[in-house]
């Protein structure tokens, strides 16, 4: 068996077990260069150091559950570059609304319907994020409208990422279907808001 794999393999076990000394030496091993790797992608240093810092987060969070059947470097630049896409791709999500919002306002001249548009189509949203079941609801918010990441969720609420994830996703499949009469953009502005 190579020795590489066995020191990885010690890594890993000793993280899995909440050893801080490995994951700290983990951190400031790895954490420059994927930066750099994630700034390459989203052009921003700011943004790129936010999501290496919640890999990080998370990886210490949800240690326990830590599966990793390749090399740690490859799972770690995997991650961050998985991150760095679903950043890019809600990025130009957000400026495509942008776009289509400024046109629909320079469309009309009035003021006063626009107004009465607008109010009527809040009323309808808050309808249809009424109709998600409680605990649904309650994650939807939390992600959407209170800008909160599934881990900070999911610690809060005492649940695993993957059942803040369903619950979100569970939202935005009723919300889309009772909403789908509607302005996309309004849509997409309610349903990718927080993200």
């Amino acid at each position: 068996m190579p020795e590489s794999f066995l020191h990885e393999k010690i890594l890993i076990e000793g993280l899995k077990e909440g050893n801080s000394k490995i994951y700290d030496y983990l951190f400031h091993y790895y954490y420059s260069g994927l930066v750099i790797f994630s700034y390459r992608l989203v052009e921003d240093m700011d943004t790129a150091e936010d999501i290496v810092q919640d890999f990080f987060f998370r990886l210490w969070f949800y240690r326990e559950e830590l599966v990793i059947r390749q090399s740690l470097k490859s799972y770690f630049f995997s991650a961050v570059k998985n991150r760095s896409l679903d950043f890019l791709k809600r990025k130009k999500i957000g400026i495509r609304i942008e776009k289509e919002l400024t046109y629909v306002q320079a469309g009309t001249g009035n003021e006063e319907q626009n107004f009465l548009v607008q109010a009527e189509l809040e009323e309808q949203i808050k309808m249809a994020i009424e109709k998600l079941p409680e605990k649904c609801k309650k994650v939807f918010l939390m992600n959407r409208f209170e800008g909160m990441k599934p881990a900070e969720i999911a610690k809060n609420e005492n649940i695993s990422v993957r059942t803040v994830e369903g619950h979100i996703g569970k939202a935005i499949r009723i919300l889309r279907t009772e909403l789908e009469a509607y302005l996309p953009s309004i849509l997409l502005l309610i349903l990718t808001k927080g993200l």
